[in-house]
C-alpha cells in the first residue's frame, strides 16, 4: 500500500517553514539547470529524462533503497541520466545555432577524460556520444588507451594533448592506421621532432593541430591556462618556426587544426568571445601560410552556475549555453567571412559542464551544532554581575530603530564578559546565561529585520553567523565526486 505524500510543516521563532523557504534559501531551482528541486515533502528531488519523458525521484526514496540492499553511506550517486542529457543538449544546441546562423560546417564535442577517469562514466561518455559524433580528449598515453579502447573508429575524434614522448607519438600514429580520428596537438617546441622522427619511421602522415598561447587573459577561479604565462601553446615565433619546419618536410598539410584553452570555467561571456576572436585571427593568418585547416577546437571552459547567481562571480557564469553556442558561431562567422575562409569544424573541450550535474554524493549527518537560544530568555538573579543585567537590558529593547544599536552594546557586553571569565572573575554559570542572553538579542534582532523591506548596513551576514554546523561522516579525498570540486563553492 503507497503511503500518502506527506507536508512538511516545521514551526520556528519565525512562523511556519515550508518547502518552498528552502528552495529559496538554497537557491536550487537557480543553481539545479531543471534536474533538482524540492518537493512538498521537503525532499530533495531529481528529474531525469526517461524514454522521451520526464521521472521524478525523492532522494530519500533512493536512499531508503540503497538500505534496503544493505548499502551503507557515504554513497557516490551518480545518475547516468544527466549524463545523457547534458551531452545532448550541449549537441542539440549547438545544432540549433549551426542551423539558424547558417554556419557553413558542424560540430563535434569532445570530453577530456581528466575530469572524470571512472569506468562508468568513460563508458557511457562513449555510449552516448557515438549518437552525435562526440569524442574524447587524452592528455596521457593512459587516457589515450582508454580512448581507443571505448570509442570505435568511424566515431568521435580523440584530441591529443599534454607531454608527448616517443610511446605516446607512436600509439597516436598507430591509431590512424586503424581508422580512429586521432589529432595530435603540438604544445610544445620539443614535440615536432619526436612527431617528425615516428611519422617517418612508422610510414604514418600524422593528423596535426597547434596550440597557440593567447594573449587574452580571462576572469575565473582556474584561468592560469590564459595570458602570456599560460604553460602550455606556442607563441607566435614558435609558431612560424612550426610552420617553416613542416614546410620544409613537407608536411603542413598534416596541419589541420587549430587549438587554444583559456580556463575550465570561465564565468564572463566576453571574455569567451574575445578568445575566439584572437583564434580566428591565428586560424586566418595560418590558412595563408597555407596550413590546411579545417577545426577549431575552443578547449574547455563552459562555465557551470555553481551558485545560481547567473552573474560573472568565479562560481557562476552570465550567459545561458544557447547564448554561448550563438556567440561562438557568430564571432567565427564575422571574422573569418570578410577573409573569405571556410568555417571551420567547432571542437569544444567541455568538461565540468557534461558532468557536474550527474554525481552526487549522499552521507549521513552525525551530529549538529546549533546556535539557537534556550526557548525561554533566563531570568537575571539579583546577586548577577552587573554587566549580565547590562546585556539583558539590552534584550528588552530590540526594536526596529534601536537594532544597531542593540547590536552594538550586546557585543560590547559579551565581549567583557568573556574577557572577565579568561581572568577568572565571573562564574561559568554567568558566562553560560550571557551567551544564552546574546543569542536571544541576536534572533530578536533577526526577526525585526525580516520585517523590514531592506537590510540596514552593519547586518549583511549576521543570520550566516547563526548558521547550524552539519558533521558529515565522508572523506573528502575518497568520496569527492570530482577532483575539480575542490576549493569550488559549496
Amino acid at each position: 500500500m503507497q503511503k500518502p505524500a506527506r507536508k512538511l510543516r516545521v514551526v520556528t521563532d519565525l512562523g511556519e517553514w515550508t518547502p518552498a523557504q528552502s528552495a529559496e534559501l538554497y537557491g536550487i531551482r537557480n543553481w539545479g539547470a531543471g534536474y533538482f528541486d524540492i518537493n512538498d515533502s521537503g525532499d530533495v528531488t531529481v528529474r531525469v529524462p526517461a524514454e522521451g519523458e520526464h521521472a521524478t525521484v525523492s532522494l530519500m526514496e533512493i536512499i531508503e533503497g540503497m538500505k534496503q540492499r544493505g548499502l551503507q553511506m557515504p554513497v557516490l550517486l551518480r545518475l547516468d541520466n544527466l549524463l545523457e542529457a547534458q551531452i545532448a543538449l550541449l549537441n542539440d544546441t549547438f545544432g540549433k545555432a549551426i542551423q539558424a546562423t547558417g554556419y557553413q560546417s558542424k560540430y563535434r564535442g569532445v570530453f577530456p577524460i581528466k575530469v572524470n577517469q571512472q569506468c562508468s562514466v568513460i563508458e557511457e561518455m562513449a555510449r552516448v556520444g557515438e549518437k552525435y559524433g562526440h569524442g574524447l580528449e587524452a592528455g596521457s598515453k593512459a587516457e589515450l588507451l582508454i580512448a581507443l579502447a571505448h570509442l570505435q573508429p568511424d566515431s568521435g575524434y580523440i584530441i591529443c594533448n599534454g607531454y608527448k614522448d616517443e610511446e605516446f607519438m607512436d600509439l597516436a600514429l598507430q591509431s590512424l592506421r586503424l581508422g580512429f580520428k586521432c589529432i595530435v596537438v603540438v604544445e610544445t617546441p620539443t614535440e615536432l621532432p619526436i612527431i617528425l622522427e615516428a611519422s617517418k619511421r612508422l610510414g604514418v602522415r600524422p593528423v596535426l593541430g597547434v596550440r597557440v598561447k593567447l594573449a587574452a587573459k580571462v576572469e575565473g577561479h582556474w584561468n592560469e591556462s590564459s595570458g602570456d604565462r599560460s604553460i602550455f601553446g606556442l607563441t607566435t615565433a614558435q609558431i612560424v618556426e612550426l610552420i617553416d619546419d613542416l614546410r620544409k618536410h613537407e608536411m603542413l598539410d598534416c596541419l589541420q587544426l587549430l587549438h587554444y584553452h583559456l580556463g575550465s570555467q570561465i564565468p564572463n561571456i566576453r571574455d569567451i568571445r574575445g578568445g575566439v576572436q584572437e583564434a580566428c585571427r591565428y586560424y586566418v593568418a595560418l590558412k595563408k601560410e597555407g596550413a590546411a585547416l579545417g577545426y577549431l577546437d575552443l578547449g574547455g571552459g563552459l562555465g557551470v552556475d555553481y551558485d545560481g547567481s547567473q552573474t560573472n562571480s568565479h562560481y557562476s557564469k552570465n550567459y545561458s549555453l544557447d547564448e554561448y553556442c550563438t556567440d561562438v558561431i557568430e564571432t567565427i562567422m564575422s571574422t573569418l567571412e570578410p577573409e573569405k575562409v571556410a568555417h571551420p569544424t567547432i571542437i569544444t573541450e567541455s568538461g565540468r559542464a557534461t558532468v557536474a550535474y550527474s554525481s552526487i554524493l549522499l552521507f549521513n549527518i552525525l551530529d549538529v551544532t546549533s546556535y539557537e537560544p534556550a526557548e525561554i530568555a533566563p531570568v537575571v538573579p539579583e546577586d548577577e554581575h552587573e554587566l549580565v543585567k547590562n546585556l539583558r537590558e539590552v534584550l528588552d529593547r530590540v526594536i526596529a530603530k534601536a537594532s544597531q544599536e542593540c547590536l552594538n552594546y550586546a557585543a560590547y557586553y559579551r565581549g567583557e564578559i568573556r574577557e572577565l571569565f579568561r581572568r577568572g572573575q565571573i562564574a561559568l554559570r554567568s558566562l553560560s546565561r550571557a551567551e544564552n542572553i546574546y543569542l536571544h538579542i541576536v534572533w530578536a534582532i533577526i526577526a525585526v529585520l525580516q520585517k523590514v523591506k531592506r537590510v540596514p548596513a552593519g547586518f549583511e551576514g549576521l543570520e550566516e553567523s547563526l548558521a547550524d554546523i552539519y558533521y558529515g561522516n565522508f572523506s573528502v579525498f575518497q568520496s569527492l565526486p570530482d577532483v575539480w570540486a575542490i576549493d569550488q563553492a559549496t
